[in-house]
């Protein structure tokens, strides 16, 4: 089973003594923020709701997913914030992206720094789907904590504290401060996660700033003694109890089902789908749910090569680049990416299963913008899903997205 992303150099034994190594450490960390978000989200757009847009309010086990699938972002933007500010965003010359083929990963895949090893999949909701989330975010009082030494981190949080040892180590050879350039280009203005968790990124301009970031990763994913909101692993264990449930109940006010409930509750979706799955009309779907995917990854990379207006984040006007590619971060998750999830999940393919979000890596070209229009607007697309037209569709949200290049 190959591992979700390229092989990496980094070695548990090793320690971080060099900033390359931390370097090293901190892509290694993005890349496993990143590899947990497309499980939790095909998980949620699997059960059925009401609504179009299965972004929108719904059941509470999809809102808890959705919203823990946002923190993992939150995470991506704090270990992008760390990587920014200690100036540890290149690896062998090559400097650090999300849209990368080297950074988005496929599935299924073993968890990179994980042992014993952890295979992530894009499947339909089920309480072992939920057990392996549990596994990914399991806190280390629950490990065994009788490990053989390995080249290998076991868990999340023995990487993390590893970086911010190394952090801790090498903080005299890193130019902290906040009037260097590196402070405007975080991501550190107001966040969008309706469903909990801090309101904003962190900025990180120091030591304690630093650590403080990779605090939150751990205390948000793992839990802490100290922690004001439930865990990752609580969340998860919630849903799976069916405490937070799927919303529906019968006429005594009972929950009427379950997400083990079978195709009642949840689309039959296939497992580990990819584009090339797919025929027709529902392929051109899968790429530009794909391509939908790979312009929020763009964007985020476009959105740290552009300095803030005002090092103070006081530039939210309307004619400010850097706001207009954070609004635009927020509506292609919203406005594209989940509704073309929901009318893959609907779609039968054959054998009693339904398509689903592929999440794999398109060529975007040098305009991602006219890459989701072009692939929007293919005539065999628009027949066999009109809803993507319309006033509010997905093509009329695709018009409202920033138009940057690559």
């Amino acid at each position: 089973m190959p591992h979700l992303t390229a092989r990496s150099a980094v070695r548990a034994t090793d320690g971080i003594t060099t900033l390359d190594e931390l370097a090293r450490h901190l892509t290694d960390a993005a890349r496993i923020e990143l590899s947990t978000i497309p499980p939790y989200l095909y998980a949620a757009y699997s059960l059925k709701t009401s609504g179009y847009s299965q972004w929108a309010q719904g059941a509470s086990a999809q809102r808890t997913l959705i919203g823990i699938a946002i923190e993992e972002m939150l995470h991506m933007a704090l270990v992008r914030n760390v990587m920014v500010a200690t100036k540890c965003e290149t690896v062998d010359g090559k400097e650090f992206r999300f849209y990368d083929t080297d950074t988005i990963p496929a599935y299924p895949g073993d968890m990179l720094h994980r042992l014993p090893p952890l295979t992530l999949h894009t499947q339909r909701i089920s309480t072992a789907a939920v057990e392996g989330f549990m596994e990914v975010e399991l806190p280390e009082s629950k490990q065994q904590q009788t490990r053989k030494p390995s080249d290998e981190y076991h868990t999340l949080g023995e990487l993390y504290d590893a970086i911010g040892k190394g952090i801790v180590a090498l903080s005299g050879r890193i130019a902290w401060g906040l009037d260097n350039t590196r402070w405007r280009q975080q991501y550190r203005r107001g966040y969008w996660n309706q469903w909990g968790g801090p309101p904003k990124p962190l900025p990180v301009v120091d030591q304690g700033s630093a650590l403080d970031a990779l605090y939150v990763i751990v205390e948000q994913g793992e839990g802490a003694p100290d922690e004001q909101e439930d865990s990752h692993y609580q969340k998860f264990t919630r849903v799976r109890d069916h405490v937070d449930g799927i919303g529906v109940v019968d006429e005594s006010g009972q929950q009427k089902y379950t997400i083990d409930s079978g195709d009642e509750a949840v689309w039959p979706v296939v497992t580990d789908p990819k584009a090339t799955d797919f025929t027709g009309p529902v392929r051109t779907l899968a790429e530009l749910s794909d391509a939908a995917y790979c312009y929020v990854l763009a964007l985020l990379d476009k959105l740290y090569r552009t300095p803030a207006d005002d090092p103070m984040g006081n530039d939210a006007g309307p004619e400010s680049v850097r706001y207009g590619l954070e609004r635009g971060f927020v509506a292609a998750m919203q406005g594209v990416l989940s509704p073309v999830a929901g009318l893959l999940v609907a779609t039968p393919v054959g054998g009693g299963k339904n398509a689903g979000p592929t999440f794999g890596y398109y060529d975007l070209g040098a305009r991602p913008k006219q890459a989701l229009q072009d692939l929007c607007t293919r005539p065999e697309l628009m027949a066999a899903y009109p809803r993507l037209g319309g006033g509010d569709g997905v093509l009329h949200q695709i018009s409202l997205l920033p138009d940057f290049t690559l």
